[in-house]
């Protein structure tokens, strides 16, 4: 009985979106409405403002006015945006974050897995997930925690958080 739910969710969800559409023409409120081909036509109502002439060759055009310019500081640089890391060995997404804007002193190393530790020379292990998740802002007090792995096929291992199911406390041999 989920299905028909579901469906008539979806099908209300789409029919609003289309209502919302405009189909990219606006229109003039201010403007009197025109009668369809059908109808018969009605007369223009009388109080409506005669049209201004066309402009001349003759007519002179205003001269644009300068803009003041304000004497506030410029505004700052946008945050920069969380790359997608994935799949990188951690020296190509410190290279990356530094391209990005990242200072790489805000990246923080941590293990995928509970059962492993993180050696010192940890350049060629590979990322499985970032925090913040890509396409976030990073800003000033953010901090970069990449989780590594030594093998990229281990980011996808996991026994409760675990590399090897031996070193799991729920594991019964």
């Amino acid at each position: 009985m989920r299905t028909p739910h579901r469906l008539a969710l979806t099908a209300l969800v789409a029919v609003l979106a289309l209502a919302g559409c405009s189909g990219g023409a606006r229109t003039d409120d201010s403007a009197p409405a025109t009668a369809s081909p059908s109808s018969s036509p009605s007369p223009p109502p009388a109080s409506q403002p005669p049209s201004p002439p066309p402009p001349s060759a003759t007519t002179e055009t205003p001269t644009p006015t300068p803009t003041p310019t304000s004497s506030t500081t410029p505004t700052p640089p946008p945050d920069p945006v969380m790359p997608a890391l994935h799949s990188r060995t951690y020296e190509q997404a410190r290279a990356e974050l530094a391209r990005a804007g990242v200072p790489t002193a805000r990246l923080k190393p941590g293990a995928q897995h509970k059962d492993v530790t993180v050696p010192r020379d940890h350049d060629g292990w590979y990322i499985c997930d970032t925090s913040p998740r890509p396409g976030a802002p990073v800003t000033a007090a953010t901090t970069v925690t990449v989780r590594l792995a030594r093998d990229f096929s281990d980011c996808t291992t996991s026994f409760n958080g675990y590399l090897h199911q031996e070193n799991d406390p729920a594991h019964t041999p």
